[in-house]
């Protein structure tokens, strides 16, 4: 019968299951819990460091996994998402913007402190449709451009968004020690991060 262990890597807690066998097996659960196969006797450390060299393909999977975990919201016929909730009133586009720019800016403002420490020079929002992404940060430029889909989401999942692009003015990756840094300000963040809905609005 394997042994199994707990393995804490911030954010991660892996369950780790030690076998008579020669290799380590990383998964992806579909809740999005993770796993290690490993041989007896390996040691945390190395596992450790197995799992940190592998940080972007795990993000890449727990972001396909809470895609699928995600559930369309029902909405009446007259009703559109406004910040996560249903909204049956008429805005226009210039008004959703301005609302969405708001919500930004309160967490740019809450964030920006540490930022400017760090020699971060103040950056232009911007604004657009797209299909691939919720944010794009161009720290060569000063700009961050947001998805104006974000109107739509939970204020929990805008105020993970504008945090993430905004490490990417001190980190350009997605290392461990990005997503360090954005652990440092939101402990919880794969929480925030998940709150998002799929909506085709």
């Amino acid at each position: 019968m394997a042994k199994i262990e707990k393995l804490f890597i911030q954010p991660f807690e892996i369950d780790v299951h030690y076998k008579k066998m020669k290799n380590i097996y990383l998964k992806v659960k579909p809740d999005g819990k993770m796993m290690i196969s490993a041989p007896i006797g390996t040691s945390k450390k190395y596992l450790t460091q197995f799992v940190q060299e592998r940080l972007e393909w795990i993000h890449e999977k727990q972001e396909k996994v809470a895609m699928r975990q995600a559930s369309a919201m029902e909405l009446k016929k007259d009703e559109t998402l406004l910040f996560g909730q249903p909204f049956s009133g008429v805005l226009s586009d210039v008004e959703r913007q301005l609302l969405l720019h708001e919500k930004i800016m309160a967490y740019y403002k809450k964030y920006w402190p540490f930022f400017s420490s760090q020699g971060c020079q103040p950056v232009d929002m911007k604004y657009r449709m797209m299909k691939l992404t919720w944010g794009v940060c161009r720290p060569t430029v000063g700009t961050i451009t947001f998805n104006k889909r974000l109107v739509h989401q939970p204020v929990e999942f805008i105020e993970y968004v504008v945090l993430h692009e905004m490490c990417h003015l001190l980190v350009p990756n997605h290392s461990r020690d990005f997503y360090a840094l954005v652990a440092s300000h939101m402990p919880h963040f794969k929480a925030y991060e998940n709150a998002r809905i799929v909506y085709e609005g």
